[in-house]
């Protein structure tokens, strides 16, 4: 007798059939009826309890959950939002104990369910069914973890929380032994028999719902949690093959992120606390084992993390390393982020630098603080160490210094970095050590790729308007051009001499400056002949060349004596020219400025023509309006360094109105001042020097209050009776110096040094003999050797780079510091008995300059 089908028509009748009736309606029939009455709220618990403990039972498993709980189960994910989030809104109503005893009532229903499914283990693996456990799990630990304060003063609300955590806790721990059984059972993973993407999609789903129940039970129940990162851990060990056969490793990178984002907010918990507590080394401690888990998953993933996973990583080593440096947490929990969070990221780092993705994701990093910025420079002075360290990995090279240019990325963030330069002194300097290293060595490689990319970047820096741009790009040139044959670097100069013909020789736009002090970098390294070669390509007699000799200056003794003799005959031949048709036809503008051009080269070595040049200064020029004309601001600078006997004094004498120099612009008032020091006694300073000291911009008077000072030491007979006829003045010098000197002592000093030694600077022999405080070499003890990396490698000569010597210097600079301290104390003290008539002795003068040089040489090195 054949089986009689039973037709239903509302979720009721569903409920009314017993167990043996229920096997006679169609499984469609059951889905279409649950699902119609869950959406007209005809019945909610009863059903998911009728379908998943009795129901299931009468049914074969695989077709049940094809039919029925692959519809129904997203359905219950729903109720439990919709119960989560009135929760949320309600969480001190009535109806918070009620909604609590839902979610009981649906674990017993969740527990008999996973009972089912581990019944059924052996037989068949129904993995479109294990992803409701943790979407549950997620959201009951997430209401406990959030209202467990709130409600701890409510028994009845109390005692509930109480009991779904109880529940929860039985149910995740029965799930876990279903997943991933334990060793004694000798069975793998839940997941084995897997042929089809949507049964890798299950997997992916389940491990990553699960990594978020492991982050919401973290700081809740860490042993628990410790056991939920195994059990993913284990998973993705068992099938990371497949998952990278098939691509779809994206789970692993998911996982990851939240796996960091937990960590992560452990982290700004303890700092936020600020207490070295018992529960906050358990959760350092646990945060290791998070970690470890972390390089494990990266390690299984390989290479096929993508770029997105190793950006929140970087993020959070770097706001660890922020907290350390700025030490804003109490010293016993540094030590432990130094123990248990910051080794276990640089070491991931370590294990992830060699990677496509962590290259691009580091390289694209955006830093939003200065905070964050110093500790990205930080990571990249270690990333460079490690790229040293492996010089013969041609394709890491390749990897950072052509795919992935870091150089340039460190370059974009030095304009945010002016703040970070200012406070440390030693911060340029070790950058400059390691961006010079990552230059040499990646050049070194021989790799076309990676020098056309360098050359760019070096020049992108240079024509840059930032100050600290500029300046690294400079010393960059200088460490680059001298690892190259003499052929090249004359190329190189070449180059920079046709953009510098671009600028006006007047400007003083900041990308003309840096352009010029790079050409002169680059000329003072070329070989002699190259020097004396050019000076014949580029005679100073043709006035197309004057921009090139402006920016080179005086040409360097290494030149043949008589080249240099040919150079200033030109030269004054070409200034006596201009002089005569200056005074025959005194408006022509572009023989004056031809004139001026040729006076800032003239210095002072053209005595032949120093009267028509003092007639030049004293006559040609209507002062009163230059001195308030923006666009004649380049006159002050190039009067200044021409001959001497043309001083400014004189040419300021010549002004008849002294609201002229007051309406003036800062920069030419400086000027003012800086000659008045250098006035002669038989000039009467005077006047302009009350001009300035009434003056109401601050620099100004400051600068103002220095000069009256050092003309007064100076014993200036018309400084004295400037004194004595304003009395007042002397009290107000008195008082400036007073605050003067407070202020100078907490001054910090602000000097960047270079490790670039150039061979423009005049060496002594104690400073040849002075050794680099940094552990590497950069250039050979020959320098002639200009052809480095045209030798053969057994030739080479080694390069040692210690990154400790950048880290790990307290000792050192506390030492430093009081050495400093001490002697800006002696400094004052020496200051005082000099200023109140102890005059130095010669002898006690010649010590004096003695300690100044050593000095000098100590911060040009």
């Amino acid at each position: 007798m054949s089986e009689t089908k039973v037709i239903v028509n509302s979720a009721n009748d569903l409920l009314l059939l017993g167990s043996d009736a229920v096997r006679h309606v169609p499984l469609k029939d059951i889905a279409r009826t649950s699902l119609k009455g869950l959406r007209c709220q005809e019945s909610d618990i009863e059903l998911y309890a009728f379908l998943f403990t009795n129901a299931i039972h009468q049914f074969e498993p695989n077709e049940f959950e094809e039919e029925v709980s692959s519809t129904i189960l997203p359905e219950l994910v729903c109720y439990l939002e919709k119960i989560q989030s009135e929760l949320q809104t309600n969480a001190l109503s009535f109806f918070f104990v009620e909604n609590l005893t839902i979610l009981l009532k649906l674990a017993d229903v969740l527990l008999k369910l996973v009972e089912y499914l581990t019944e059924k283990a052996e037989q068949c693996q129904l993995l479109r069914s294990l992803f409701v456990f943790p979407e549950y799990l997620l959201r009951c630990y997430t209401i406990v973890r959030k209202n467990y304060v709130t409600m701890a003063q409510k028994t009845e609300g109390l005692e509930a929380m109480k009991s779904l955590y109880a529940v929860c806790k039985k149910l995740l721990v029965t799930f876990l032994d279903l997943l991933c059984p334990r060793e004694a059972s000798g069975r793998g993973s839940y997941f084995q028999a897997m042929n089809h993407d949507e049964e890798y999609g299950c997997l992916e789903k389940v491990c990553v719902l699960l990594a978020s129940v492991g982050n919401e039970i973290s700081p809740i129940d860490s042993l628990l949690s410790s056991d939920v990162w195994k059990s993913i851990v284990k998973v993705c060990t068992e099938h990371v093959e497949q998952l990278i056969a098939r691509k779809k490793t994206a789970c692993i990178g998911e996982i990851i992120k939240i796996l960091n984002s937990g960590i992560n907010a452990s982290f700004l918990d303890l700092r936020t606390k600020n207490e070295p507590t018992k529960q906050c080394t358990i959760a350092l401690k646990l945060n290791t084992f998070y970690l470890r888990v972390m390089l494990k998953l990266l390690s299984l993933a390989k290479h096929h993390v993508e770029v997105c996973v190793f950006t929140p990583l970087i993020g959070t080593l770097l706001e660890v390393k922020s907290c350390l440096r700025t030490q804003t947490i109490c010293n016993e929990l540094a030590s432990g982020v130094e123990q248990y969070l910051h080794i276990g990221y640089m070491a991931i780092m370590e294990n992830s630098y060699r990677t496509e993705a962590f290259a691009k994701a580091f390289t694209q990093h955006d830093c939003r603080t200065p905070e964050e910025i110093h500790s990205y420079y930080a990571l990249f002075m270690h990333i460079v160490t490690q790229i040293v360290a492996n010089a013969d990995d041609n394709a890491l090279l390749t990897l950072y210094c052509a795919r992935n240019n870091l150089l340039k990325r460190l370059c974009d963030l030095l304009k945010r970095s002016d703040s970070l330069f200012y406070e440390s002194v030693t911060l340029y300097k070790q950058l400059l050590v390691h961006c010079s290293a990552l230059l040499l060595i990646g050049v070194q490689s021989k790799g076309r790729s990676v020098q056309k990319t360098f050359e760019v970047t070096l020049v992108e820096m240079v024509l840059q308007e930032h100050y600290f741009t500029a300046v690294l790009g400079i010393d960059l040139w200088s460490a680059f051009v001298r690892y190259h044959s003499p052929k090249l670097l004359f190329g190189y100069f070449m180059f920079w001499k046709k953009i510098n013909d671009h600028y006006s020789t007047f400007t003083t736009r900041p990308a003309q400056v840096y352009v010029r002090q790079l050409l002169f970098n680059l000329f003072v390294f070329l070989p002699v002949v190259l020097m004396e070669r050019i000076i014949d390509a580029f005679p100073i007699t043709d006035p197309k060349n004057d921009r090139l000799w402006v920016a080179l200056g005086p040409l360097p003794s290494e030149i043949d004596e008589g080249k240099r003799k040919q150079f200033k005959v030109g030269l004054e031949k070409r200034l006596g020219h201009c002089m005569g048709a200056l005074q025959q036809e005194s408006g022509n503008v572009e023989v004056f400025y031809e004139t001026l051009g040729l006076l800032s080269l003239a210095g002072g070595t053209s005595k032949n023509v120093e009267s028509s040049i003092n007639s030049l200064w004293n006559t040609q020029l209507n002062w009163e309006v230059a001195i308030t004309t923006p666009a004649t601001y380049s006159i002050f600078e190039y009067l200044e360094r021409s001959a001497t006997g043309s001083s400014l004094c004189s040419v300021f004498s010549l002004v008849s109105q002294s609201s002229v120099i007051s309406e003036a612009p800062p920069f030419v008032k400086y000027q003012i001042g800086k000659q008045l020091l250098n006035a002669g006694s038989a000039t009467n300073v005077s006047p302009l020097l009350e001009l300035l000291l009434r003056d109401n911009i601050p620099f100004v008077k400051a600068y103002s209050f220095h000069l009256l000072h050092k003309l007064q030491v100076k014993q200036i007979p018309a400084i004295q009776q400037l004194l004595n006829k304003q009395p007042h003045l002397q009290a107000q010098l008195s008082r400036w110096q007073a605050n003067a000197s407070v202020k100078l002592a907490a001054l910090k000093p602000r000097t960047i040094v270079t490790s670039v030694v150039h061979r423009c600077r005049r060496k002594t022999n104690d400073q040849q003999k002075m050794e680099s405080s940094e552990s590497i070499e950069l250039f050979p003890d020959d320098d002639d050797d200009m052809d480095k990396f045209e030798q053969t490698s057994s030739q080479t000569k080694k390069r040692k780079f210690d990154s400790n010597s950048i880290e790990h210097r307290e000792d050192g600079e506390r030492t430093i510091n009081k050495c400093l301290t001490d002697l800006q104390s002696q400094t004052l003290q020496l200051e005082r008995l000099v200023s109140s008539s102890h005059w130095l002795q010669p002898s006690q003068k010649g010590e004096l300059q003695r300690i100044v040089d050593t000095l000098t040489k100590m911060l040009d090195s």
